[in-house]
């Protein structure tokens, strides 16, 4: 899957828009099987268990999938979109919400727990409200690979589209 692909990435002239966590959609059918066949087998091991470890096994699968639907239902399907004509960038998840405008956008790398990402958020409060726009990078090779396919593919084409100067120090 090429980075294009991965983020969901379309530019149609007059927007650009993409889903930071749509390549997160193939890991989670990977873990949705695991969910699905852990059912046999708690039904299977029923009858075994003692009724407070069936209890607590079943209680850390509901949790489990909650955590998954959570993922899937809130996390996978967020669209930023910036559209040229009005000058704004949007969040679109259930509805379309006006996020900021592109004078007052600027972008970041934020680390967290041993990797970073790439954010955005507005010039005066970035550190306080920001919009993650890339998946983890580790600092690894494969990870690098994948990070300049991201500010190749994706984030410089961005950029240069609503003429916010590329930092180049960052990389």
């Amino acid at each position: 899957m090429n980075t294009t692909d991965q983020y969901k990435f379309e530019d149609n002239g007059n927007e650009i828009s993409f889903m930071p966590n749509y390549g997160f959609l193939r890991t989670l059918k990977w873990w949705l099987a695991a969910g699905i066949l852990t059912v046999p087998l708690i039904y299977y091991f029923r009858n075994i268990l003692s009724e407070n470890a069936f209890i607590i096994i079943f209680s850390i699968w509901v949790v489990y999938m909650g955590y998954f639907l959570v993922d899937l239902v809130f996390r996978v399907p967020v669209k930023y979109i910036f559209d040229n004509r009005e000058k704004c960038i949007y969040k679109k998840l259930f509805f379309t919400q006006k996020i900021m405008d592109f004078e007052e956008m600027t972008y970041f790398i934020n680390e967290d727990s041993g990797g970073y990402y790439y954010v955005i958020g507005k010039k005066r409060n970035q550190f306080v409200k920001n919009y993650r726009i890339s998946n983890y990078f580790s600092g690894s090779k494969a990870s690098r690979i994948k990070e300049e396919g991201f500010l190749e593919n994706i984030l410089y084409p961005l950029l240069n589209a609503i003429n916010i100067p590329i930092n180049r120090s960052q990389e």
